[in-house]
């Protein structure tokens, strides 16, 4: 199945009902929300019944009595019917422009098995005769061991057009041996970041087909024209509806890698058409360090050329380390049966302290994705250097994914106001890839956000879709998980070690809510529902507080609203009240 027709089929049906409050003379309010258990994510007052929207701003929240002020001749008012509102939920990491380029390649189950995964290939081959290359994604590396998967293994399918299949990561690629032809790539061929960003190779030095890490297939998918303006187009419509109807109204792009001269005017295009339905604040992704003498220019021409209401090209996003799926994440020790092997960092030391301290005089945020203790630990060295050289500086810092962190790392976070940024649904699992490649004792030790929290630390979350499939696109599904650490609706799965590390609900919503904001800078404008701010917020059919936290990930938007648009509705009754007309 193409990850298109999984998106398709995303979606659920509600119902409910509507009243009507007193109405006043004159225009009043452009919407009214009431009878709801509104959770403002706002220590100030955490609670409320009732919210009134004027043009793309909140001008009340508060009690039902109260609202009728807002009411006019012209007000749309929606009665909740107890149902529970929060602010609009914000994804602080995934890929939405990619993804909407890639949303027809062939969709790889994460739990399959190597001839399962050719087996999806050969019927998307079969169900697209005339498309010239194929695409895919969702493999699990670690399947492969080591050597990682071979040419020869999708050569035997498909041999006269390129394959390109990138794991559930997006940090290696499984090609065959006519992408490497199209490409230009042989033996001959240096690695682009040589032990960073690499091909495997057999003992003649040829490419075997397992490509590490993004300088090494990126080029290639971008050369062989699978990701276009065209196809972003094209795959947004049903994307960007799907992340509505999970009530996100704010993404962070975390990167475009090499698909940026074609992501952004397609971004701007969507928007210029109303085809763009939730804010993206959007970055500069570093993945060579060739490009750090160029970059902070580069971030400053997007930020000139592409700013507008919806697109904020805003953030240094430097890659600097892997995953450790793949065996290339920076850790302090060796990976599990690999002696030497300890993955590596893009940058470090002073040449990543250096460009993180540029960037902060430059007045951008920055977005280091670290996932070994070795980067984290690096991430964090570069974040005090800046601090203590620019101590008020109001650039934002946030480490992505944060996966394994060391003892005396943990309190860092706090002391140098650093976010913690991770996937929930990463958190539940039997542990055995987890333990095979970076033992059991580090392995206990992963996602410890609990930790970072009561360090004083900020931890927000996100879905680094495509990475974490469908499912994982959804806030309620993290939500769920982070608090349980066990699969959705499997209460009686083991809880996934460290027992102590599951998360409350409200530091879950906070963190898809007001402390998210404060990663993307935005807390003055979004992340919780007060007077003055956006009119952002996400509409659910229960109250998260009053279910048992294995049923989250069963409750369902039925609003969605974004910049005071609704951008997503199903079952809501809201009806238009004019003065004369006596309803």
């Amino acid at each position: 199945m193409s990850l298109r027709l999984t998106l398709l089929a995303s979606a659920a049906l509600l119902t409910a009902c509507s009243s009507e409050p007193e109405r006043q003379p004159g225009e009043g309010a452009d919407h009214v929300l009431w009878q709801g258990a509104i959770y403002t994510a706002s220590d100030n007052q955490p609670w409320a019944e009732a919210i009134a929207i004027k043009g793309n701003r909140i001008v009340y929240v508060g009690g039902n009595k109260g609202v009728e002020a807002f009411v006019g001749k012209n007000t749309k008012v929606t009665d909740l019917d107890d149902k529970m509102v929060t602010p609009g939920f914000i994804d602080t990491h995934a890929h939405p422009a990619m993804a909407a380029g890639m949303s027809d390649s062939v969709e790889l189950d994460l739990n399959g098995t190597p001839d399962e995964w050719k087996q999806a290939v050969t019927d998307y081959i079969k169900e697209n005769p005339d498309k010239p290359y194929v695409m895919g994604f969702g493999f699990l590396a670690a399947t492969f061991g080591p050597s990682g998967p071979t040419k020869e293994m999708l050569d035997e399918i498909v041999s006269d057009r390129p394959v390109v299949l990138i794991d559930e990561g997006g940090h290696t690629a499984w090609v065959n041996s006519k992408a490497f032809e199209l490409a230009g790539i042989d033996k001959n061929t240096l690695d682009p970041i040589p032990g960073t960003h690499f091909y495997k190779r057999d003992a003649d030095g040829n490419p075997t087909g397992w490509c590490l890490e993004a300088m090494t297939f990126n080029p290639m998918i971008a050369k062989l024209g699978m990701i276009s303006k065209e196809s972003i187009l094209e795959g947004a419509e049903d994307l960007f509806w799907l992340m509505t109807s999970f009530g996100i109204t704010t993404s962070y792009d975390a990167g475009m890698s090499q698909f940026e001269e074609v992501s952004y005017p397609a971004l701007a295009e969507l928007e210029a058409s109303q085809k763009l339905p939730f804010r993206i604040i959007s970055s500069h992704m570093i993945q060579d360090p060739k490009q750090v003498p160029t970059a902070i220019e580069r971030l400053r021409y997007l930020n000139k050329t592409y700013s507008s209401a919806l697109i904020q090209p805003r953030v240094m996003k430097i890659h600097n380390d892997g995953t450790k799926e793949a065996f290339t994440a920076g850790q302090f020790d060796d990976y599990v049966g690999q002696p030497g092997n300890k993955g590596s960092v893009l940058l470090e030391g002073p040449a990543l302290q250096d460009f993180v301290v540029d960037i902060d005089q430059a007045g951008f945020d920055i977005h280091i994705h670290a996932i070994g203790d070795r980067a984290v630990d690096e991430a964090l060295d570069a974040f005090e250097i800046a601090r203590k050289i620019n101590p008020d500086s109001n650039v934002r810092y946030a480490i992505g994914h944060t996966e394994l962190v060391r003892d005396e790392d943990l309190a860092r976070f706090g002391a140098l106001n650093v976010t913690a940024q991770t996937t929930p649904v990463w958190f539940a699992t039997d542990g055995a890839g987890e333990i095979a490649a970076v033992g059991a004792d580090r392995a206990a030790k992963l996602y410890r956000f609990d930790a970072i929290e009561r360090a004083g630390g900020k931890v927000t979350f996100g879905s680094d879709f495509p990475a974490a499939g469908v499912p994982g696109l959804s806030p309620l599904y993290n939500i769920e998980v982070g608090m349980t650490r066990q699969y959705p609706n499997a209460p009686n799965m083991p809880v996934t070690p460290p027992v102590d590390a599951r998360l409350s609900l409200d530091t879950m919503l906070k963190g898809y809510t007001i402390h998210a904001a404060y990663q993307l800078n935005m807390e003055n404008d979004i992340g919780s529902l007060e007077v003055g701010k956006l009119a952002d917020l996400t509409v659910l059919n229960a109250n998260l507080f009053n279910i048992k936290k294995h049923d989250v990930h069963k409750v369902r938007v039925s609003m969605t609203m974004m910049d005071g648009n609704i951008t997503y509705e199903r079952g809501l009754k809201t009806r238009l009240f004019e003065w004369d007309s006596g309803l």
